[in-house]
């Protein structure tokens, strides 16, 4: 493009009587490249038909639907499921783009999708994929940190507070090590009762990450032992250290 440009702003090479016809048709080659590569992009970085309907099914997904209801108890890191939910929502459609619409506009009409203002990422059909996965993950995880803390001898006494029915259902997750098939009120309710004494204390990566590097690095392993002490120190004063739960957000 840059020769082009040169070309025409040399009168002894524009002024040629060939000139207009080879750049044009040169122009017209560059401009047949460009549309395939925005096709190609666009095609990369928007959902088609299917894959759109396949971020509806993930929207609706039951497994998603038992982390939202899991998250009202307070122990759950419901920051991981709100940035779950902002990843899949994050994922645009589009399945409109004709290829002679690139002849007429630079940029997709219907998603005005401009590859240069893209955020960095992997193809969206594969960022699909990825969070179907880390879905399965994501419930996995929640379903092991209720096991574990209402095995706690903490939380354990809570157990037989409960009355009956609410015991009867917690007791039957505790047997089986896998949620209900229908997660409702009622078992959330007898949740939230049990470990209702439990403090949950959030942290954040990058506060996390702030704490252990303050004061220098690199740090020998003595001096990052120590940082990590005082920053827990500080997050659970006042608070019984039995009853505390740090969950990562």
């Amino acid at each position: 493009m840059e020769e082009i440009i040169a070309q025409i702003n040399d009168p002894a090479v524009r002024n040629a009587q060939t000139f207009r016809q080879q750049t044009q048709r040169r122009l017209d080659d560059i401009k047949k490249a460009y549309v395939q590569a925005y096709l190609h992009l666009h095609s990369k970085y928007r959902l088609g038909i299917n894959e759109d309907k396949r971020k509806d099914k993930l929207m609706g997904d039951k497994r998603l639907k038992e982390m939202q209801k899991l998250s009202t108890i307070d122990l759950m890191p419901r920051q991981h499921l709100s940035d779950f939910q902002n990843k899949l929502a994050g994922l645009k459609s589009c399945f409109a783009l004709a290829e002679n619409e690139l002849y007429a506009a630079p940029f997709c009409p219907h998603c005005k999708f401009k590859p240069v203002s893209e955020p960095q990422m992997a193809p969206a059909a594969n960022t699909l994929d990825t969070l179907d996965n880390e879905l399965d993950k994501m419930l996995e995880n929640w379903t092991q940190t209720l096991l574990s803390n209402l095995e706690d001898p903490t939380t354990r006494a809570n157990l037989n507070l409960l009355k009956s029915e609410p015991r009867k259902l917690v007791e039957c997750f505790l047997k089986k090590r896998v949620l209900p098939d229908n997660i409702d009120q009622d078992f959330i309710h007898a949740l939230q009762e049990v470990l209702a004494g439990l403090t949950k204390v959030s942290v954040k990566i990058t506060d996390l990450r702030d704490a252990l590097l303050s004061g220098g690095s690199p740090a020998t392993p003595e001096e990052i032992r120590k940082r990590l002490n005082e920053y827990l120190d500080a997050l659970t004063k006042g608070k019984e250290p039995n009853k505390v739960r740090i969950v990562l957000e």
